[in-house]
């Protein structure tokens, strides 16, 4: 009994005890969730409409769409793709709760009678991406049957390219499923614009009607912009005015960046010269394979044994290469020279030494017909080939053969442009290239590629031309490791001087670095640079949003493949809301000098009537016809958007009433003919279509920060967050 008393004793130590353990278990449960909640935050790319988009799932649509432009041969920039992505995610995410409220849809039976009926605008050519191969030949509509046709022929010719090919039509019919619906609500937001025969007939009038007047214009350079005194209230009255225009639905940042390109040195050029100095004796010495020579020197151009460039060919390496060779005999070597090429979308510079082995007149352009045949293993392919060969010169057409093989034999020319660049300079090429070469006009042949076999036949030969057998020594000239860890370290100088954004601008000049401004760079940017974006700077722009803060400069971005290094300071953040006085001065101030050079331009037109008058106070005076309305007039080589409607609204023979204001200048003017255009006749139906297109095409998303399209109300109400610069 002591000892139960005793425990008694201790009953409230027993109860903090175990108070304290059940704490410590939830919140470690509770840490546990908040841990876990944190990490799928973290791959989150994105929220439309309090609905998640997972990296893994914007992802697996990314390449989903790569599949399909794969399918259709078409190359696509990763960037824009993975943009495309999340723009059509967004939007669809946005039609399909509204149409939802509205209960509109797209039903499986829907989807099958369009694809079956085959003329739906959607399935139009370049409307959706759908091969050739899926369209009529004889009246151009797409017909399902033939993708029927490929599906049946894959199943059985060759499950793996059946199992793309089915993924490639799923997406497919998944885009055309989402473009269905947006094309049934946006044609009921158009059957919400209405027209009225009244409206129709001002707007026919106003565009068939012509006007002709004769101006007196005083243009806003007349006034020195020294002579116009702007106070800070004129700015903020003007941004008050002006306000709504500021609205911004992103956050966007200001910044500054600094620039460094690496350069060769005198050195590296020396060594790259001394190099092809070498190679240059070599050529000559020709005790050596071509293609060895070539291989031991690194060049960037292999030796095409048996394969000569045409004139195209040459030039599209470079011009000077052509020159070069018109100074040589067979067997001669040039002295190194330098020469651009355009290399994955960019000039490059090079150096070389160029052998001519032998020019001659031979043949190069080749028109041929081909059908790419499959099958599970190449010698199935290959008796295929060889039933199909005995079929063509039977006399069955190569066309025929070609439609029940479900493909189209689309005729192709194959010359020094089809292996013009290494990429292209591939054994198939090499091999087709001697085949084409050694077969006859109309002969039925095959031959075995590398995945396929290939049945052709030549049906053409272009006249012979002059062609170059050459070997060329081409290396790109670039900086050495040294040069380039001494601009590194010369650049690390410069940053480490620049405590503040303003010192990246002071200290620039002593180390001959270039500093630019970008306004309003947004978390999706592919990277940094206002006119062009500078590689590999998309981690700079995720440091800009997920990092920094204002005032923040970063560390050195570096892109040793391009010779390039970055640094980046935060000047602004510009938050979602409107945009603050101090962002949008210059264009405030802009807008106020405006209305100031206006205020007293008028003034100097005090009390003139008429367009004499107007010129006796200094305004220049010319006659314009055929004006129109609501179209630009153009005065003096400049456009002004109102001037339209206040002629129209004055009668013939009158003068405005007071003097006009325009986008860049005043105006004064008579109207002294107006003239109906005859061969114009009135359509109410069509008038009032137009009208209500035009009035949709007002609400539709907008190019601008201002959001005034449906869509873009819509867009805003989403709650749109878009977290894909932190990927």
């Amino acid at each position: 009994m002591a000892a139960i008393g005793k425990i008694r004793s201790w009953g409230p130590w027993l109860v903090g005890i175990i108070g304290l353990a059940l704490f410590g278990f939830i919140a470690t449960d509770f840490t546990r969730s908040c841990e876990t909640s944190s990490n799928q935050a973290r791959q989150q790319v994105g929220e439309v409409m309090d609905t998640k988009l997972s990296i893994q799932d914007y992802q697996n649509t990314v390449e989903e769409y790569k599949n399909v432009f794969k399918q259709i041969g078409q190359d696509v920039d990763e960037e824009q793709l993975r943009e495309f992505v999340w723009s059509s995610y967004v939007q669809n995410q946005i039609v399909e709760k509204e149409a939802q409220k509205l209960g509109l849809g797209v039903t499986d039976e829907e989807l099958k009678q369009v694809l079956q009926g085959g003329t739906h605008p959607i399935l139009q050519r370049g409307n959706m991406p759908l091969l050739p191969m899926f369209y009529d030949q004889q009246t151009g509509n797409f017909d399902f049957n033939n993708v029927t046709q490929v599906y049946n022929y894959l199943q059985q010719a060759s499950p793996e390219q059946y199992q793309e090919f089915d993924r490639y039509w799923k997406t497919v019919e998944k885009l055309i499923r989402q473009q269905l619906l947006m094309s049934k609500y946006t044609t009921l937001l158009q059957s919400c614009m209405l027209s009225n025969e009244s409206s129709a007939k001002i707007a026919f009038d106003g565009q068939n009607t012509d006007s002709k007047i004769v101006l007196a214009s005083l243009p806003f350079s007349n006034i020195n912009d020294n002579d116009v005194k702007i106070e800070d209230a004129d700015l903020k009255a003007k941004y008050a005015e002006k306000k709504e225009m500021f609205k911004w639905n992103t956050e966007t940042r200001d910044v500054k960046y600094a620039v460094c390109n690496v350069v060769p040195s005198d050195a590296d050029l020396d060594n790259l010269r001394n190099g092809l100095l070498a190679a240059a004796d070599e050529l000559r010495a020709d005790s050596l394979a071509l293609a060895d020579i070539l291989a031991s020197h690194r060049s960037t151009i292999s030796y095409r044994e048996g394969m000569p460039y045409n004139l195209a060919g040459l030039n599209r390496i470079s011009p000077t290469l052509k020159a070069a060779l018109d100074t040589l005999s067979e067997k001669q070597v040039t002295a190194p020279f330098k020469y651009n090429s355009v290399q994955a979308g960019k000039m490059v510079e090079n150096m070389a030494v160029v052998r001519l082995n032998r020019r001659y007149q031979g043949i190069d352009s080749i028109g041929y017909k081909y059908i790419r045949i499959g099958g599970q293993t190449i010698e199935d392919a290959v008796k295929t080939a060889d039933s199909l060969v005995a079929v063509l010169r039977g006399g069955t057409p190569f066309d025929t053969v070609a439609v029940n093989m479900g493909q189209t034999a689309t005729k192709t020319w194959f010359s020094a442009n089809t292996y013009q660049n290494e990429e292209s300079l591939s054994s198939d090429n090499k091999a087709l290239f001697t085949a084409l070469h050694e077969a006859n006009l109309n002969e039925a042949r095959h031959l075995t590629m590398s995945d396929h076999v290939r049945l052709y036949v030549v049906t053409e030969r272009r006249q012979p031309v002059t062609l170059y057998d050459v070997a060329i020594v081409s290396n790109e000239v670039r900086f050495s490791n040294d040069t380039y860890e001494n601009a590194f370290n010369q650049f690390s100088q410069y940053l480490s001087e620049c405590k503040t954004a303003a010192d990246m601008d002071q200290n620039a000049t002593k180390y001959n670095y270039q500093v630019l401004d970008q306004q309003n760079l947004r978390s999706n940017a592919n990277g940094i640079g206002a006119n062009q974006v500078l590689p590999n700077s998309r981690e700079a722009v995720k440091w800009a949003f997920a990092q920094a803060n204002e005032g923040s400069i970063s560390e050195i971005y570096q892109n040793s493949a391009d010779g390039r290094f970055l640094a980046v300071a935060v000047t602004k953040v510009h938050p979602v809301g409107y945009l603050d006085q101090q962002s949008v001065e210059e264009y405030l101030r802009a807008e106020v000098l405006k209305d100031k050079k206006a205020e007293m331009l008028i003034k100097q037109l005090a009390g003139a009537k008429t367009v004499d008058e107007a010129q006796a106070k200094g305004a220049v005076i010319d006659t314009i016809s055929h004006i129109t309305f609501p179209n630009t007039v153009n005065v003096k080589g400049q456009r002004e958007r109102g001037l339209s409607g206040a002629v129209v609204a004055t009668a013939v023979g009158q003068t405005v009433k007071n003097v006009v204001k325009g986008t860049n200048g005043v105006y004064l003017f008579n109207v002294v003919d107006r003239t109906a255009k005859e061969d114009a006749t009135f359509d109410r139906k069509q008038q009032e279509t137009s009208l209500m297109r035009s009035a949709m095409m007002a609400v539709s998303p907008s190019q601008y920060s201002r959001s005034t399209g449906i869509f873009d109300v819509l867009r805003n109400k989403a709650k749109v967050q878009d977290n894909r610069y932190q990927f």
